[in-house]
């Protein structure tokens, strides 16, 4: 159907002249206040009144669902509806019609729209909130909402929205990547009797050889063990999901997600950055710390060949084993100089990570897969998390800080999907279109010519 629509406009400008920036700002006021909104309801009064015409009449091309085998409507008044918009509330009155034969009703403009029967915003709204509240609170959005955009939404109503929504859902069944990063990122929760306010969030992230990221889950108040097994229930594909976990040996988190993985690789970065706090521990002074650190970097700094697997000769590849073997017994001397030494804590540390420093050059020689030894890729992403909910997050509840980081990092990750996603809930098809044919002032003739 096809209408054409006239806008009628009264400007008054002073002759003792005005500033651009008035005249901008009072055309913006007048378009997102009266301008956009009203343009639409009275698209959308027209489009209900050829509707409703052509279901009394039987000769509509749209057909609603059937309420029975042959429905025959009849009039039965119109309703008052409210939506929340991007360019404002949209006040329409629909009609209501009502089956001859079996008595349901039915209100054409919603079916017609595919709207829910108690909608009362625009999916593109929601976009715009998911986006904006990803960056900044509650509060702050509703407050921007309300002086940019000319939205007026409280923050509770915002929070219930984000709560309501299934955009934050990570597609897991059926990936299988190369590597698997996890970390956690801790924030300010809800507190109550039985705990206190230091939440976290624990996000696991896999890695594919061509470099893509594929995001696993978020999840807060859960423990490594219900995160594995919560995507294991999430993926048809019953054998490993990875080939390596790189961790930072979290305790728990190699039990948790062992059944995920093929092997785990212990990050060399926390691996020499937590020496330290496991020796202060121990009481060591801080000059000792720093020399213990240096030792362990230069036991574990073994380098990967530049070239392909199929391109390194058989003895680089020996040498390489070797350098491994000889580094597993200098970790050993390491382990008992701290035992001599007193440091108890920093023996069982290092003891713990000694099986794990290595699986990347044993993966190497083993299937000539080049694995990362740090925790790089991850720690980026959990910076951006934790940028964000240590700075929004404040007595959030589990719940919604765990909903808020899948949000963030589908966003980053994954912007194809989340485009989609939005897409696919805004339903753009070009079945819309609209035409700018300018604008004409009727009654007053030129002064001046061309």
């Amino acid at each position: 159907m096809q209408h054409i629509l006239y806008m009628e406009i009264l400007g008054c400008l002073s002759e003792q002249g005005f500033s651009l920036d008035e005249l901008v700002i009072k055309t913006k006021s007048l378009f997102e206040e009266k301008g956009m909104s009203g343009f639409i309801e009275l698209l959308l009064k027209l489009l209900d009144e050829s509707i409703c015409i052509g279901l009394l009449t039987g000769v509509s091309r749209w057909k609603p669902e059937s309420c029975c085998p042959e429905p025959i409507y009849d009039s039965h008044g119109r309703r008052p509806k409210e939506f929340r918009t991007s360019v404002g509330v949209l006040k329409i009155d629909w009609h209501r019609l009502r089956c001859r034969n079996c008595g349901k009703v039915l209100i054409p403009l919603r079916e017609f729209l595919g709207l829910k029967a108690y909608q009362s915003k625009t999916s593109e709204l929601e976009m715009i909130v998911a986006d904006v509240i990803s960056e900044q609170s509650y509060r702050r959005t509703s407050r921007h909402l309300s002086l940019i955009g000319n939205i007026p939404v409280p923050r509770n109503t915002l929070h219930r929205w984000v709560m309501e929504s299934d955009c934050d859902e990570l597609r897991v069944d059926g990936r299988v990547v190369d590597t698997l990063f996890v970390d956690g990122t801790g924030y300010k929760r809800r507190p109550s009797d039985d705990r206190n306010n230091r939440g976290e969030v624990r996000v696991v992230l896999g890695i594919r050889d061509d470099g893509h990221v594929i995001p696993f889950g978020a999840c807060s108040g859960q423990s490594w063990e219900e995160i594995g097994k919560q995507i294991r229930s999430k993926t048809s594909h019953e054998g490993p999901l990875a080939n390596v976990l790189v961790s930072d040996g979290e305790p728990g988190l190699s039990e948790g997600l062992s059944e995920l993985v093929n092997a785990e690789q212990r990050c060399h970065w926390h691996t020499i950055h937590d020496l330290s706090y496991v020796m202060w521990k121990d009481k060591a002074n801080r000059k000792e710390q720093r020399n213990m650190q240096k030792k362990m970097a230069g036991i574990i700094g073994i380098e990967l060949p530049a070239e392909d697997f199929e391109k390194v000769k058989a003895k680089d590849k020996e040498i390489l084993e070797k350098s491994v073997d000889e580094a597993d017994v200098k970790v050993e001397n390491l382990i008992a100089e701290f035992n001599k030494k007193g440091y108890g804590h920093a023996a069982n540390y290092v003891r713990k990570a000694k099986d794990k420093l290595f699986t990347y050059i044993r993966f190497f020689l083993k299937y000539g897969l080049v694995s990362p030894r740090t925790s790089s890729m991850i720690e980026r992403m959990m910076r951006e998390i934790g940028r964000r909910l240590k700075k929004i997050a404040f007595g959030w509840s589990e719940k919604s800080a765990a909903k808020m980081a899948r949000i963030i990092i589908k966003r980053i990750t994954s912007a194809n999907e989340w485009e989609e996603y939005w897409k696919k809930r805004l339903r753009i098809e070009d079945n819309v279109i609209l035409i700018y044919k300018g604008v004409k002032v009727q009654g007053v003739q030129p002064l001046l010519g061309r």
